[in-house]
Parts: structure tokens; C-alpha cells; sequence
């Protein structure tokens, strides 16, 4: 595995109620020193709850409740090596990550292993350049959403459960240029969804449960199969392990499940073999950690921010993870300390948009792009979110990430909101 880089201290304070810059605009690659939710609805106080971005902060009746956490302080960790090396049977990974799925930890979106590549207008991967980052609205989701899983196959974009804004079965989908419709309703009310797509189907591996279980952890799996629209059970997470809000990757035909939110939040770590149905422990996670992003890249795994607990608690350190010799090693941490976010892969570089946490906001919500690229180590920015939201997903697709759904202030604001991010050289 390739040497974590030295890390260098950085801190950056964002400005009261900033405006949104362009939204499509030259970024010139900066070289830097290398979910987030709420509570649920009826949920006043801090969230632990799973998916990439936490349910509702306050009632229903959708008051954002006053930004705590997030203050971004860009601190790098040590540079030290894997912090466990022990356990994890089963880890090899299976296939390169070109031949993978998308997977979306709860809410905090889409990872996908085949890295964006091959459409011509994306950048190489790796490497100092500069390149056009443009975002542009599409079609409006049938309902309002947040606290859900996207992902994307069979040349469809796949949104599940949530709150909608009560929680919800239903499941919906779209291809690009086409319009959203229903699919077949999943077999229970769920919200933050582990989701990975592999192969020919789209799987459920944990959530929370539904019907005012606001941070329980459910152990089932299913499989959804497209051609019969119907979902189909799976073997469920080890005994013990159920849960919602995981950082989730695909590797291959393995999906990975790292951390997530049982009510506390955890640093159990599985990995599922969407072949064999069957599960394996991996090493724990250096710390608790729910409504982070992980997404494969060659035969390696990122796993970058999140929190552990409330929307105050963001965490700093984000790690790299080898399949082949089960350990984490620090990278640097994102400039934008965030939790709640959705990502993808493009141009074989790491996307994290938006978060749920900034004190700087007046709604609590982080506008912030920026890519993390595992060739140099570093981050970049780009020009802020459209319409920034926390608690959403993001898929790839023919070379764009859709980022669907998401609440426009902290706490529980869900929305129709569907936007289309995507990256060419200039």
C-alpha cells in the first residue's frame, strides 16, 4: 500500500451566510496539505442515527434546529501506519474496483468503484491539472426526501426509503432524460440504508428501522431484481451488528460496510460476498464513525469524513483501507470538516458535496465541493453545491453524479431536489 504523504496543518473559517459562487467555473486544482444528520422527526436533540445524513433535528414540522457542530478545523492527524491490522477474514476484496457497483451508506451517497471513468471528457485520474466543474438541476423526485440510499444500475438512478416526510417502503427510480416512477416498495418502513448496487441488483444490507424506531439498527438484507421488481431476502448482518448509516463500498462483487449507528454509533466493519451470501468481520474502525463516505478506487477503499454521534461531533481523521492486508492508515482529512454528505468517484478522484454541521450557515448546511485524489494525496475545491443539502445520496452515472433528494437546513427539510454534477477538462 502506498505511504500515507506528510500531512500539514490547515484551517479555514467559512464566512457568515456566504453567498454561492458560479455554478459552473473553471477550477484550477489547488494542491493542500494532505452522512451528518440531526435528529429524527419528534427528535430535538442530537442525531446518531444512521445514513449518511441524519434524520430530522426538532418535530416534523421541519424548524431547523440551531447548527452546532462542524467547525472546521482541518487539523491533520499523524501520519502513523494502520491502526489494525488484526481480524477481518474474508477482506481480499474480489475484483478490481473497474468491475464494481455503486454503494451509498445511508444517506451519504453514492461510491463508485469504477472511479467515472472512459467517457473522453473527464479528466485523468491522478495529477495536477485543472478542469470545468458544473452542476445543473433535472428532474424533481416524485416525493420529498432525506435520510435515504441512492444508487445507481442498469442504467437507472435508484432512490429508497427516507423520509418522505414520514418514513416511508417506497423506492423510486429514473434514467437520465426519462422521469421518476415508483418501484416496488421495499418490506419495510426504513430510513439510512446501507445500499450497494452489484451486477444485475440493487441490495439493502441494514438500516434503521422505521415506525418512530429513530436509531434502531436492523440486521436484515435483501435483494432487489429489477426484471421482477421484487425484493428477495439475503443473509442477514452477523448477530449483533445490525445497523444504519455505515460508509458502504464496492469492491468487485464484495460490498463493504464500515462503522455506522446503532444508537450509539459503531466501528464494527463487515464485508458482504454478494456471491456466496455470506458476511465476514473486518477490523473495527480506529473510532466510531456514522454518516461518512466510502468509495473504492483501484483495490483500496477511502473512507472520508463523518461524525460519531451528534451533529456537533464531526470527526477529523479519514483513512485508507486495503482489502489484501485488512488495516487502516490515516490520509488527510478533508478541508471541510463535514458529516451528512453525499459522493461519488469522477475522473478517478473522490467527490464529497455538502453536510449538515456549519456554524457559518444560517441553516446549518455545508454548500462545500471538494475532491480528494489518491494519486497525490491532496484535496481540491470547487465551486460550492447548487442547492446545498445534507442527508441525500449520490450515484454515478455515465460519467455524472446525480445527488438526489437531501434537507436544505439542518435538522428535517427534505426536498425534491435533483442535481447533476459533472466534471470535463476544459
Amino acid at each position: 500500500m502506498r505511504s500515507p504523504l506528510s500531512f500539514r496543518f490547515r484551517a479555514r473559517l467559512l464566512p457568515l451566510g456566504r453567498w454561492k459562487r458560479p455554478v459552473v467555473a473553471l477550477g484550477l486544482l489547488v494542491t493542500l496539505g494532505a452522512c451528518s444528520t440531526t435528529g429524527m422527526p419528534g427528535d430535538a436533540g442530537s442525531d446518531a442515527s444512521g445514513g449518511a445524513s441524519a434524520g430530522s433535528g426538532g418535530a416534523a414540522s421541519g424548524g431547523a434546529a440551531p447548527a452546532s457542530g462542524g467547525a472546521e478545523t482541518g487539523g491533520a492527524g499523524p501520519t502513523s501506519g494502520g491502526t489494525s491490522s488484526s481480524g477481518g477474514d474474508g477482506a481480499s476484496g474480489g475484483g478490481s474496483a473497474s468491475g464494481g457497483g455503486s454503494a451509498s451508506g445511508g444517506a451519504s451517497g453514492g461510491a463508485e468503484a469504477s472511479g467515472g471513468t472512459g467517457s473522453g471528457s473527464a479528466p485523468a485520474a491522478g495529477g495536477s491539472a485543472s478542469w470545468v466543474v458544473s452542476e445543473e438541476e433535472t428532474d424533481e423526485l416524485l416525493s420529498v426526501r432525506q435520510e435515504h440510499g441512492v444508487a445507481a444500475f442498469a442504467g437507472e438512478v435508484y432512490v429508497l426509503g427516507g423520509f418522505t416526510p414520514d418514513d416511508t417502503a417506497s423506492v423510486e427510480a429514473d434514467a437520465p432524460g426519462g422521469s421518476w416512477r415508483a418501484v416496488a416498495d421495499f418490506p419495510a418502513l426504513f430510513h439510512h440504508p446501507n445500499v450497494a448496487a452489484v451486477g444485475d441488483f440493487l441490495y439493502v444490507l441494514g438500516f434503521h428501522l422505521g415506525g418512530g424506531n429513530l436509531r434502531v439498527g436492523d440486521e436484515r438484507a435483501f435483494r432487489y431484481d429489477p426484471s421482477e421488481d421484487e425484493w428477495f431476502p439475503r443473509a442477514s448482518l452477523p448477530v449483533g451488528t445490525g445497523r444504519g448509516s455505515s460508509c458502504v463500498a464496492v469492491l468487485g462483487t464484495k460490498v463493504y460496510l464500515f462503522g455506522g449507528s446503532n444508537d450509539p454509533t459503531v466501528a464494527t466493519s463487515s464485508v458482504y460476498d454478494t456471491v456466496d451470501d455470506s458476511w465476514d468481520d473486518l477490523p473495527d474502525l480506529p473510532e466510531p464513525r456514522d454518516h461518512c463516505f466510502a468509495a473504492a478506487i483501484g483495490e483500496l477503499i477511502y473512507i472520508v469524513g463523518g461524525r460519531d454521534g451528534g451533529i456537533a461531533d464531526i470527526e477529523q481523521e479519514s483513512w485508507v483501507f486495503d482489502p489484501a492486508a485488512p488495516g487502516y492508515d490515516l490520509i488527510e482529512p478533508m478541508p471541510t470538516l463535514r458529516a451528512g454528505v453525499a459522493g461519488g468517484v469522477l475522473g478517478g478522484q473522490i467527490f464529497v458535496v455538502g453536510g449538515e454541521g456549519n456554524e457559518a450557515d444560517p441553516v446549518g448546511v455545508f454548500h462545500d465541493v471538494e475532491s480528494y485524489d489518491p494519486v497525490t494525496g491532496d484535496w481540491t475545491e470547487h465551486p460550492d453545491q447548487l442547492v446545498p443539502r445534507h442527508g441525500f445520496g449520490g450515484a454515478v452515472l455515465d460519467e455524472q453524479l446525480y445527488l438526489a433528494g437531501g434537507a436544505t437546513a439542518e435538522g428535517f427539510a427534505p426536498s425534491t431536489t435533483v442535481t447533476v454534477l459533472s466534471i470535463a477538462a476544459p
